[in-house]
């Protein structure tokens, strides 16, 4: 069964978390398959994505505690793959953890007025440093306040901090999200994909944000063929043949 369902509308693409029965907790196998919707997403004709999720009271509740996933980060829209088209973050309910990663790294979000967001990491003993790009979405001091405390911040709070594009009536933020994302796929694609770019390597980056893009070179190249061609070639004392895969 799928955990994330992918819908492409007039070149804009619903990305649909739908892990239900744990919340959308992230898990290797919800990491793997966000992961492919991004790649699906950025080499499609999909011009925006909306990313959301299959239940109301829950948009992400983070890392899966019992199936921790190895990259969770992979998951994020981004950071497992660059995209130079726009997201969109339709939330509600709780967004947690790696959920406010999510949002973080999206370039709007609309907003249930029953979304709450929560990163509890100092109160659970563990931090994967992805959060660490947010003092460059939100205020500092306000940022850090979210951080080591570790309470709620309410979504009227992240709208008056610009971390909220809009807050829509209950049951109504995917609808405005898709909307929203409608106009941006009906303007200039290479404008919009411009203005990404230069917005993108105009903010601050996060440690992790650096990483992820040495990461992004550097995977292929470690689960590549001609790895594996060259080790061969290196015990057998010949010269190895790449191919570039």
């Amino acid at each position: 069964m799928s955990l994330v369902r992918y819908e492409s509308k007039d070149h804009v693409a619903t990305v649909t978390m739908d892990r239900a029965s744990a919340h959308n907790a992230l898990n290797n196998a919800l990491v793997n398959e966000l992961r492919n919707a991004w790649l699906r997403f950025r080499d499609s004709d999909d011009r925006v994505a909306v990313l959301a999720s299959c239940e109301e009271k829950y948009f992400c509740v983070g890392a899966d505690v019992r199936d921790l996933p190895s990259d969770m980060w992979h998951a994020v829209p981004g950071l497992g793959v660059e995209l130079d088209k726009p997201v969109i973050a339709a939330t509600s309910g709780w967004v947690v953890g790696g959920g406010v990663v999510f949002v973080q790294m999206a370039d709007l979000c609309v907003a249930s007025e029953t979304t709450r967001f929560s990163y509890p990491e100092v109160k659970i003993g563990t931090t994967g440093g992805g959060i660490s790009s947010i003092v460059s979405r939100m205020p500092h001091k306000i940022a850090m306040e979210f951080l080591l405390v570790g309470e709620e911040l309410s979504v009227e709070r992240a709208y008056q901090i610009g971390f909220v594009n809009r807050i829509a009536p209950q049951g109504q933020h995917l609808v405005q999200a898709q909307e929203l994302a409608a106009k941006i796929a009906g303007a200039a694609p290479l404008v919009v994909q411009g203005l990404k770019r230069l917005a993108r390597d105009a903010m601050p980056k996060g440690p992790l944000e650096t990483v992820a893009e040495a990461r992004r070179i550097l995977d292929p190249i470690r689960t590549s063929e001609d790895l594996k061609e060259g080790v061969a070639a290196f015990r057998e004392k010949r010269k190895p043949r790449f191919k570039g895969k």
